[in-house]
């Protein structure tokens, strides 16, 4: 079965994943026109990724790199790498499949030959955060290949799907490690601190966003100066923490706009916004639009 279910974050931007410890592997469908503002916002979460575009257009930014995908591509994440995905136009009809797997489903026992071996070269590579699949090659098309088929047993679930996705899986990891040698054999191994350091930033920003927050109470989350702060947010998302902090505010704002009947005056004050004209500027910065045509064209949406 593929699952079709609400992107959410916990506190410190860690993606929510419904899966089963007896078979740690997900197929999810979105539809980013369901999605606040079209997007996934900067998240992770400690499992592999692959995204597999259904309309040409994806967007998918880690700290390091921007891939461009059209259907018919897809993209691997490294474990525990903040990224986000966004679409080049409007997301209306806009969607993608999205692979989510532990590294037990490759490895078996942790420590094992498999982990040390085969799993352990891509998750400590430091240049290797996410890698485009274009089917250019043979290669690349034998990639393509092996999600196509995964994509299928999981929509059958005949007996069996449980072991043939893994074989596909496995078939496609190795091709990856192929792919993927010289990045590896000519990188260092990944140094979290920025991850980390990143991840208290925001944790902090999301659980104070309806606060007046200066750049040095984010940077104190984290026991760095201002100026560190701003160069880890550039380095790693490439905004400013400011610039992430009026985003996620306009990201909480939208969802009460689209659930709640309250004022748009409360709503936005409630969101750390300190003028309604404010408010309004920001919100039509990052969504295109006002807060009183969002909340319409919500309803609409609601309705049909």
């Amino acid at each position: 079965m593929i699952v079709n279910y609400n992107f959410s974050t916990d506190e410190d931007n860690r993606e929510s994943i419904p899966f089963s410890k007896n078979f740690p592997f997900v197929i999810k469908y979105t539809d980013f026109a369901r999605m606040t503002g079209g997007i996934a916002g900067w998240h992770w979460h400690d499992f592999f990724e692959l995204t597999i575009p259904l309309k040409d257009g994806m967007i998918l930014k880690t700290p390091d790199h921007t891939v461009h995908l059209n259907c018919g591509e897809a993209a691997f994440v490294n474990s525990s790498i903040l990224h986000s995905v966004s679409w080049r136009d409007d997301p209306a009809g806009k969607s993608c499949y999205t692979f989510f797997f532990d590294r037990s489903i490759l490895t078996g026992e942790y420590g094992s030959v498999f982990e040390e071996k085969y799993v352990s070269p891509v998750t400590l590579c430091r240049d290797l955060d996410c890698f485009a699949i274009r089917p250019q090659n043979r290669e690349g098309l034998r990639m393509m290949t092996l999600i196509d088929e995964t994509v299928s047993l999981f929509k059958a679930e005949e007996y069996g799907y449980e072991m043939r996705s893994r074989s596909a899986l496995s078939e496609l990891w190795l091709i990856l490690l192929d792919e993927t040698e010289e990045t590896r054999k000519n990188s260092g191994k990944i140094d979290s601190v920025d991850s980390n350091r990143m991840k208290q930033m925001m944790n902090y920003i999301h659980e104070h966003f309806r606060e007046k927050i200066y750049l040095e109470d984010i940077a104190s989350s984290a026991d760095i100066s201002p100026r560190e702060c701003s160069r880890c947010f550039k380095r790693q998302i490439g905004f400013t923490p400011m610039d992430y902090l009026n985003h996620y505010r306009v990201r909480m704002a939208a969802e009460e706009l689209k659930m709640s009947a309250r004022s748009i005056s409360l709503i936005g004050e409630d969101c750390g916004f300190a003028s309604d004209s404010y408010f309004g500027k920001i919100f039509r910065q990052y969504m295109n639009c006002s807060p009183r045509e969002y909340r319409r064209m919500s309803d609409r949406k609601g309705n049909t």
